[in-house]
């Protein structure tokens, strides 16, 4: 009966360290995509370069002035691109865009990704045909080799609304919103015909939603459609 008892005690002990583990497993296993949901879309537009390159190296330059959390909040930005890739294709040793801040526009003319914060949309150097967010993309020579790519993101806390009158101070989640949304453009995706919606939508509307869009399985297939699983050179 002892012995009975014992062995019952230490099957009941063992499925509840197993239980345990399993659970572990699963709480530390990160996530940085979601799936898509919303299959009106099923496909993301691609643009016609590509990198080839093992580390693709973005720098973030500052307008005097701006608060150091729109450095963080772009920096992340890249980060979460950079996981969610290698999450979703289970290859942790590729897809390395890194990100850094620069002192200095000669120092950003050194790295393969430009990017800007400016505190108003103003300041963006092409405006006013830009007035919100946006990624210029250059192919010097006409040739679509990756050291003549010249790719800059202009990114602003301020940007302007549709209506071409009122001024928008972006919350938090809205420019976060705005540099996923323009990273994703850096790694080659197009714009989607949903105006609103997908992160990847010409429009992200805060007033409707109260958090930024995530990067979703829709998007992360697009990318390894183009460059299977082993990153990007």
């Amino acid at each position: 009966m002892c012995k009975g008892l014992s062995l019952l005690a230490l099957t009941v002990l063992l499925f509840f360290v197993l239980s345990i583990d399993f659970t572990f497993s699963t709480v530390v296993a990160a996530n940085y995509y979601s799936e898509q949901t919303d299959f009106t879309e099923t496909s993301v537009p691609m643009t016609r370069y590509t990198w080839d390159k093992d580390n693709i190296e973005s720098c973030i330059h500052m307008e005097e002035g701006i608060e150091n959390a729109y450095y963080v909040w772009t920096k992340l930005s890249v980060q979460n691109w950079r996981h969610a890739l290698q999450e979703y294709t289970g290859n942790h040793l590729e897809w390395n865009i890194t990100a850094k801040f620069v002192k200095s526009e000669a120092e950003l003319e050194l790295c393969d990704v430009k990017v800007y914060i400016y505190d108003n949309y103003r300041d963006f150097p092409d405006y006013p045909s830009q007035t919100g967010a946006y990624t210029s993309v250059a192919l010097r020579d006409g040739l679509e080799k990756n050291d003549n790519l010249d790719v800059r993101i202009y990114l602003s806390s301020v940007v302007l609304h549709g209506d071409g009158q009122t001024e928008i101070n972006l919350p938090p989640y809205a420019f976060r919103n705005s540099a996923v949304h323009e990273i994703g453009h850096m790694l080659g995706l197009g714009h989607m015909q949903s105006q609103k919606g997908y992160l990847m939508s010409p429009q992200f509307d805060f007033w409707q939603s109260s958090e930024q869009l995530p990067i979703t399985t829709l998007e992360l297939d697009a990318i390894v459609r183009v460059y299977g699983l082993d990153g990007f050179d």
